[in-house]
């Protein structure tokens, strides 16, 4: 019997199969990432791109992992992991319970950050007012998420990834840092004091749960069968690289022009406004567009990840009615506090609460799913992976102790 002899893809093809991941890299760098990550420069220069890189390659191994879960067994991260229990109608309810309500709060709360972060940007960007702004990226958002789907919104947020990499890499380029100190900062020998929640904050930033939960539903959507393992890792490597690039750069930039000035960082808008007193108006207009894209994307990625995972969740077709009308109300919620200026801080408080403490959760499922030697066979984990995905759990579990934290200190300032 003649042996099959498949046929080695090329650059062109991987490149062509590009997509699911564009969704996570759009939804996790938004104006919530720019704020943070220009407070990191400022604060501490250089010294914190460790972080980044650590935050991206824990990103990297659970949508991984989560991705192969969905292409190997045609299951979402809810159905693998309650086959692994004895009792998996128990199971289901709590599993499905926590992730309707982290679903919500977070797609809701983190709506509103993007959408303010977004409108500001395009509003001093074109000189207009903020309500204005919010209502064209409210509407923009609305549209792409009412009639879009996960696949047909794929290379609309491949779009957005590679304008948001070419403007903050080229911003990063232009105010000509010191590339021998910016190395530096990837050896964590020196942590700065004080730097502990900064650094929580970046890597919370990039790891959150429901992304994993996004990229495990279109893997399963896109491909199917063994022989797409390596598309799915090529698309994950490279969404992912750029989204930790991105981070990285307005880092650098950041700290370049405005350590040891004293600036407070309120909002993203800090960004655009320190380049041009250094590279001049047009580069503050391009900074503004940057953080627009960054706006606009995680706008639309945050209420889609809303819609297609509670419709694969209770088997619901890819763009139902129940389904568009989540996603829409919380763009509709964004858009509301963005035209009036206004930041829910309650509601942020209570979604980034949530996301942070189902975080671990969803990668502990992760991790139990990925070890189903009945639902993967061969493609269960090996020790290797097993090993560098417990060190990322042990950074989800960090980071949700860190959550409960915070939140119920925030309950007291309220």
């Amino acid at each position: 019997m003649a042996k099959t002899i498949r046929k080695r893809k090329t650059l062109s093809d991987r490149l062509k199969s590009l997509g699911p991941a564009a969704i996570v890299t759009s939804a996790f760098v938004g104006p919530g990432t720019i704020t943070t990550t220009t407070l990191a420069g400022v604060n501490y220069q250089y010294d914190l791109l460790w972080a980044i890189l650590f935050s991206g390659l824990s990103l990297l191994i659970l949508m991984e992992m989560s991705g192969r879960i969905g292409i190997i067994s045609n299951h979402d991260i809810a159905e693998a992991a309650i086959s692994s229990f004895k009792n998996s109608k128990l199971a289901a309810i709590i599993i499905k319970g926590l992730m309707v309500i982290t679903l919500f709060a977070t797609a809701f709360g983190f709506e509103a950050g993007n959408l303010i972060g977004g409108s500001l940007g395009l509003a001093d960007a074109l000189n207009l007012s903020q309500w204005l702004a919010a209502l064209i990226l409210g509407g923009a958002a609305f549209y792409a998420v009412a009639v879009g789907t996960a696949k047909t919104l794929e290379k609309l947020m491949s779009f957005f990834v590679g304008l948001m990499g070419i403007v903050f890499i080229l911003t990063m380029i232009l105010v000509q840092p010191n590339y021998g100190d910016v190395l530096s900062g990837f050896v964590p020998t020196n942590i700065p004091e004080g730097s502990a929640v900064t650094v929580i904050a970046m890597i919370g930033t990039t790891l959150i749960g429901i992304n994993l939960l996004m990229q495990n539903v279109t893997n399963a959507e896109k491909w199917q069968g063994p022989e797409h393992l390596g598309d799915a890792k090529f698309d994950i490597g490279f969404n992912v690289g750029i989204g930790t690039l991105i981070t990285m750069a307005i880092v650098i930039t950041s700290g370049t022009v405005l350590f040891g000035t004293g600036t407070v960082v309120t909002s993203p808008i800090i960004f655009s406004a320190m380049l041009e007193p250094t590279l001049g108006v047009y580069a503050r207009i391009i900074g503004n567009v940057g953080i627009a894209a960054a706006g606009l994307s995680s706008a639309i990625a945050t209420p889609l990840i809303l819609k297609v995972v509670l419709a694969r969740l209770f088997k619901w077709e890819p763009n139902n009615m129940k389904a568009r009308v989540a996603g829409g109300s919380a763009v509709i919620f964004g858009t509301i506090f963005a035209a009036f200026g206004t930041s829910p801080t309650q509601i942020i408080v209570f979604a980034s609460a949530f996301s942070g403490l189902f975080l671990p959760i969803v990668a502990i499922l992760i991790m139990i799913a990925a070890n189903n030697k009945a639902l993967l066979g061969k493609y269960k984990n090996s020790l290797t992976q097993n090993i560098l995905g417990g060190v990322a759990t042990l950074i989800t579990l960090a980071l949700g102790i860190n959550s409960l934290l915070r939140f119920f200190e925030n309950l007291s300032n309220l």
